[in-house]
């Protein structure tokens, strides 16, 4: 094994393991709502950065993992919680993964050259998000609330993390280029 490819190899592990932790970290910044099972959490920040900066392949390693890790017991999901649980957040952590691969396609393709187009994956990676996140919260709320208890409380916050997301990549990818 070359030395280039070696440090590339330990780059990698490095990054997968910085991105759950980043992720792990940032659902430890939760605010629990009163009438939703689902609290406001900066997981998806990580989850679109490190879609952003690492593309595809990285960002789902990062996710799939951490997912692992969580359902397997670790206390890294918003306010400390494991497990695998058929819950109403679940849909959440499954839209994550498929953002994560979405964005990070997007990025592989270079469609996140400019903050604009960064921006623009980012708000897909949160319609997906979202979208899986309803379907499985319609499970365990009345239809007449769902939208208040899934997706209005969460919408400011995440147009402020996909914001944060896009201009952090976007300079870091310009400042190395």
């Amino acid at each position: 094994m070359s030395s280039k490819s070696s440090h590339k190899s330990l780059f990698d592990v490095i990054s997968i393991f910085a991105g759950i932790f980043l992720i792990s970290l940032l659902a430890q910044i939760a605010v629990p709502l009163p009438w939703t099972p689902v609290p406001i959490t900066g997981q998806t920040l990580g989850v679109t950065l490190t879609a952003l900066l690492w593309g595809r392949k990285k960002a789902f390693t990062i996710l799939f993992s951490y997912l692992t890790l969580g359902f397997l017991g670790l206390p890294i999901f918003a306010l400390g919680k494991s497990g695998f649980a058929l819950g109403p957040t679940l849909g959440y952590l499954i839209g994550m993964l498929i953002s994560g691969f979405v964005v990070g396609y997007l990025a592989d393709i270079g469609f996140t050259k400019t903050f604009k187009h960064s921006l623009i994956a980012s708000y897909l990676g949160s319609l997906i998000v979202f979208s899986c996140g309803l379907i499985c919260l319609s499970f365990f709320v009345p239809k007449s609330a769902l939208l208040t208890a899934g997706l209005y409380p969460f919408l400011i916050g995440d147009s402020i993390k996909n914001i944060v997301a896009s201009l952090i990549s976007f300079r870091l990818k310009k400042s190395i280029l």
